[in-house]
């Protein structure tokens, strides 16, 4: 073959690969993807975000992410779509762990991808997932929680009973204080009584001193006439005289005492 029959099926070979390869190549050019979650790791029934950015944003509404979350073992656990901002190209989707059987405990595999009339692209990020019920995998179990909320709930119970006791307590003080102001009410009481005997009492003492001068001058009178007295034969009358002047002293002492005791 002549070296001009070879550049001739050269050129026409590469002019067939431009035209029947150029449509693909202006349909794979163009677009770059981000994608991330809102958190390296997430745990059972965890409400989660998967986000990014298609650059450069897409001039028409309309355009989506497609999103896949694969399993460890490659089982399909999540399929969406997500909307392409016209504005800056941002997307993002919120999903919620578990719900199924394929959810196990591992690292998972979030792949985005867009594709538009003229563009695409892709990009692949990871997240950690347990069957835990706490974050991080190192939580407390299902059991273990309903355990410490059937603990809370009796210290709850305990804490009224004691709250109750120590309103009681309170109500006991009260009350004992009413007493003690009460003793001390009637203690004052008795004591104003108290020193209202004393004062009858010191009374009757001062009547009963005044009683025994009155005796004694009738002592006095009685020694004095009772010499007369015999002399002249009249002692009888002489005591009788004085035993009713006694008396009638004796009344006017006793009327006074009932007067100040009354």
């Amino acid at each position: 073959m002549s070296p001009l029959k070879v550049l001739s099926t050269i050129s026409v070979v590469a002019l067939t690969a431009f035209l029947v390869l150029s449509p693909f190549a202006a349909y794979a050019a163009g677009a770059t993807v981000t994608v991330q979650t809102d958190q390296p790791s997430y745990f059972s029934a965890q409400t989660g975000s998967i986000f990014g950015k298609v650059t450069p944003a897409p001039s028409a509404s309309g355009t989506y992410v497609t999103i896949v979350v694969k399993s460890p073992s490659g089982a399909q656990v999540l399929f969406s779509e997500a909307l392409v901002s016209t504005t800056d190209g941002s997307y993002s989707y919120q999903f919620v762990t578990g719900g199924s059987a394929s959810w196990s405990s591992g690292t998972y595999k979030v792949n985005a991808t867009y594709v538009a009339t003229s563009v695409s692209g892709s990009a692949v990020t990871t997240f950690a997932y347990s069957t835990s019920t706490s974050g991080g995998g190192t939580g407390i179990s299902q059991g273990q929680f309903n355990d410490i909320m059937g603990n809370l709930t009796a210290l709850s119970g305990k804490l009224d009973t004691i709250s109750g006791d120590v309103a009681a307590l309170q109500s006991g003080q009260t009350a004992q204080n009413t007493q003690l102001s009460t003793l001390a009410t009637s203690l004052s009481s008795l004591q104003q009584a108290v020193t209202s005997i004393q004062g009858s009492v010191s009374g009757m003492s001062t009547t009963l001193g005044q009683v025994n001068t009155a005796v004694g001058q009738v002592s006095t009178q009685f020694n004095q006439l009772s010499g007369p007295l015999a002399s002249a034969g009249q002692t009888q009358t002489y005591v009788l005289v004085v035993a009713v002047l006694t008396a009638i002293t004796l009344v006017l002492v006793l009327a006074v005492l009932v007067r100040r005791l009354s």
